[in-house]
């Protein structure tokens, strides 16, 4: 039986609004750093429309808390894109951008791009938001211990199957028993 194709979205949302734990986040934050050796101890802050990231960053023999300033977070196309705001290190010295922007190159040199003769940074998603997810983020604000994100209009086409895993034709010597054999033990 073959189902006709459907142009209708799975499931669709006009405008949503998700709050997301702070302290849960940066929780996961640490799980995720911990398996970078330049970056630890991260601690997300912010107020209103602008979000800032703290992390210890070690360099060389040298290992300093260095504050990020994140604005104008938005989604699209499966890409997240922010502007890098202020930067400062050792208690609220600037920092040159550059460093900053040449770090999360190294990083993710694959998954991270600047756009060119600016502080817009462009972190590809696609590895994480499969193709069927029509997902923008409008806004983002820090209110509290709650960081709020205004989603726009989106859908889900359909449930697409985890990559890399494949359905196997089984063993045909382990099946299961016929129907009302079964017994207990």
């Amino acid at each position: 039986m073959t189902l006709p194709l459907s142009s209708a979205p799975l499931v669709r949302w006009d405008d949503l609004h998700v709050v997301f734990d702070i302290p849960m986040v940066e929780r996961i934050l640490r799980l995720r750093l911990a398996e970078v050796d330049a970056l630890s101890n991260p601690d997300l802050v912010g107020r209103d429309d602008k979000l800032g990231l703290v992390v210890r960053v070690h360099w060389k023999s040298v290992s300093m808390k260095v504050r990020v300033e994140l604005r104008e977070i938005r989604l699209r196309h499966r890409r997240l894109g922010f502007r890098l705001g202020h930067l400062r290190a050792l208690g609220g010295l600037p920092v040159p951008k550059i460093a900053v922007l040449r770090t999360l190159r190294e990083i993710m040199p694959d998954r991270v791009t600047i756009l060119p003769g600016s502080d817009v940074v462009v972190v590809d998603l696609r590895t994480w938001i499969p193709p069927e997810v029509q997902l923008r983020i409008v806004a983002v604000q820090v209110v509290g211990e709650g960081l709020h994100v205004w989603l726009a209009s989106g859908s889900v086409t359909d449930i697409p199957l985890p990559q890399n895993q494949q359905l196997s034709a089984g063993n045909p010597e382990k099946s299961l028993p016929p129907l009302g054999s079964v017994t207990t033990t």
